[in-house]
């Protein structure tokens, strides 16, 4: 490959650097370009795993550092595939993505796991202007396999890149710290099923940021032993909006502590921000969450702790009539503004076993047509914060006058 062309890709990777969490000795010098291309993969409908992996391992084993896999422009198919580490010299290459990355098709099978997987790694970058296509659509009968998955890394970033039509999530951030998605692009048919936007699990300061997500399910979620997760200038819609959980369907799992929704928009989703636990779940945790200064258009059950969530039947009858052991605490909403296209605007269902405690309104300014909003609330301990904040509901909207252990529903 030509100086010039190794040059401009250095001059694109400078640019696409900026933030936070940038490949660490990247300066914008020329690098050394590791194509697929010139390790035999090429356009069309064949497996081009063995290239991807080849122009890989030479990237990840480069002792000149500055090292960058490209994928140009292009649709290529490719098998279930893993990028693996640790790298020479600690940091990753950084993983440029200009053109199309497509399953193969034939005899060539995705698994429920993960399309592809980059593990064991440190300052990796993910970026470019290509797009991952999951040839998901609104079929069910394929498997629920994750398009992109970081499993084990630190300090790494995802940006700027198209999904589409994943068969599972979309991304999904697992036993990972320090990562962070910027500038994504997300979309699915409302009606495909398990298509998160952006999942994450066991990872700890995460950060997601600028990004518009429309799926058949949450467009961000967060699942046990997250924490310190920051989701800012998300627009989301359509699907099911930005949930915590579902949690409570595994034995031991790990809690959920210091998640904060700001600043995002909800639009024609069929629920707004909701936290979710399975009854007769074991215990845990769920606690220090806020979700602050949100936009709702058009969206049915705006503000929602569910803790009897069983979607689809998923529950035993003995489960169904057991209390969810998750305690939820400290959460807060904060001027939460604009439509609900569902009466009930606000409904906390929380544990008989385990009732909700340090559960604060405040702000709250929803409208539900031309008639009043209503809450419903039901095992949320802590009356006096929710009273203290009725002064700040909005105009002609009346906030319960009690909160009790049994469940109730006032005009909001």
């Amino acid at each position: 490959m030509g100086t010039f062309l190794k040059v401009c890709i250095s001059l694109y990777l400078f640019v696409m650097h900026g933030g936070v969490h940038v490949h660490g000795s990247s300066n914008g010098a020329a690098a050394g370009v590791y194509d697929v291309t010139e390790y035999g993969a090429s356009p069309g409908n064949e497996d081009n795993k063995d290239a991807f992996v080849a122009a890989w391992r030479a990237a990840c084993s480069s002792a000149a550092g500055n090292a960058t896999l490209l994928v140009p422009e292009g649709t290529f198919a490719v098998g279930a595939i893993e990028f693996s580490g640790p790298c020479k010299g600690g940091d990753a290459p950084v993983v440029l993505i200009n053109g199309v990355l497509r399953p193969c098709t034939g005899r060539c099978h995705l698994s429920d796991d993960a399309w592809i997987t980059f593990s064991a790694l440190t300052d990796l970058l993910v970026t470019g202007a290509g797009t991952l296509d999951g040839q998901g659509g609104a079929q069910t009968n394929k498997p629920k396999t994750t398009t992109l998955e970081l499993d084990g890394v630190a300090n790494s970033t995802v940006r700027g890149l198209r999904f589409v039509d994943s068969r599972g999530f979309h991304v999904s951030f697992h036993r990972s710290t320090g990562v962070a998605a910027e500038g994504l692009r997300i979309h699915a048919p409302a009606s495909s099923h398990n298509t998160d936007g952006i999942h994450v699990g066991f990872s700890s300061h995460v950060r997601i940021t600028d990004s518009v997500i429309g799926t058949g399910d949450d467009c961000v979620s967060v699942g046990p032993g997250s924490s310190d997760v920051v989701v800012t200038g998300v627009v989301c819609g359509p699907g099911h909006g930005i949930s915590v959980g579902s949690l409570g369907r595994e034995e031991g799992e790990e809690a959920v502590r210091g998640l904060v929704i700001r600043n995002c928009t909800v639009r024609g989703t069929t629920n707004g921000l909701r936290i979710k636990t399975w009854p007769g779940s074991p215990p845990g945790l769920a606690s220090n969450i806020t979700f602050e200064d949100i936009t709702m258009a058009n969206v049915s059950n705006p503000i929602v702790i569910d803790q009897h969530y069983c979607p689809h039947d998923h529950c035993s009858d003995a489960d169904r009539d057991r209390p969810s052991l998750v305690q939820i605490s400290d959460v807060t909403f904060r001027r939460i503004e604009g439509t609900s296209s569902s009466k009930v605007a606000v409904q906390l269902r929380c544990s008989e076993e385990r009732p909700c405690s340090g559960v604060r309104l405040d702000g709250i300014n929803l409208r539900c047509g031309d008639q009043p909003c209503h809450a419903q609330f039901a095992n949320v301990r802590g009356t006096p914060a929710l009273d203290a904040q009725a002064p700040s509901l909005g105009a002609g909207i009346v906030p319960p006058d009690t909160v009790s252990d049994e469940a109730s529903s006032k005009l909001f």
